[in-house]
């Protein structure tokens, strides 16, 4: 009877061990962006497509945090990292300025508030060139096509509508400033006010 009791007692100081454990292997000097607790997670039924680049989970590795993480893939519709906890999805919490590499693919998101076409965004940015004066960054956008219901077409007015990959944004850091890439070498040497001489053609090169 005794030893019932003491099972009774162990079982779920265990388990809240257990889970304890689990948790704090997330966390890091400023808090843990892992938290399980974080379900906000939308469901896509009727949209045909994927809101993911690659619905695999990677590795991953993030400054300050010296424990296992978990695998997250980059949801580029709701501009989210996922992770799994069970058979659960959770969103990464946003921290500032975090980096997230995704170890395998040598591929590093850079999470920060940055304000382009008159819009104060806090999102997910692919890391070009972090270092030196002018740093340069991807943005990857999926977004939903939806098919015009005021169409004579009746094969359209019954399709679902769909996810569609956007063209990928390059984007300059000035200073704090996001600036868009021009396509013109030229113009670029314009928006970063430097000299447009045959070292930067070389340089571009």
């Amino acid at each position: 009877m005794k030893k019932i009791i003491l099972l009774a007692l162990f079982v779920p100081y265990f388990y809240h061990s257990q889970i304890k454990t689990e948790l704090e292997v997330f966390g890091n000097s400023r808090g843990s962006v892992f938290d399980v607790t974080n379900q906000n997670i939308k469901s896509y039924s009727g949209i045909d497509g994927s809101p993911y680049l690659d619905e695999f989970f990677h590795p991953i590795s993030i400054d300050g945090y010296n424990k296992t993480l978990p695998a997250v893939r980059y949801n580029a519709y709701e501009d989210e990292m996922e992770f799994k906890n069970g058979n659960n999805l959770n969103y990464v919490s946003k921290q500032d300025d975090m980096k997230i590499k995704l170890t395998d693919l040598g591929k590093t998101y850079f999470l920060t508030n940055y304000l382009y076409d008159g819009k104060n965004t806090k999102g997910y940015l692919v890391e070009i060139v972090g270092i030196g004066k002018y740093k340069l960054y991807k943005k990857e956008k999926i977004q939903i096509v939806e098919y015009n219901n005021n169409t004579t077409n009746t094969y359209l007015k019954g399709k679902n509508p769909y996810f569609e990959r956007e063209k990928d944004i390059y984007l300059i850091n000035d200073n704090g400033t996001y600036k868009k890439l021009p396509k013109n070498l030229k113009e670029t040497a314009t928006l970063l006010n430097i000299s447009y001489n045959e070292s930067v053609k070389k340089f571009a090169k």
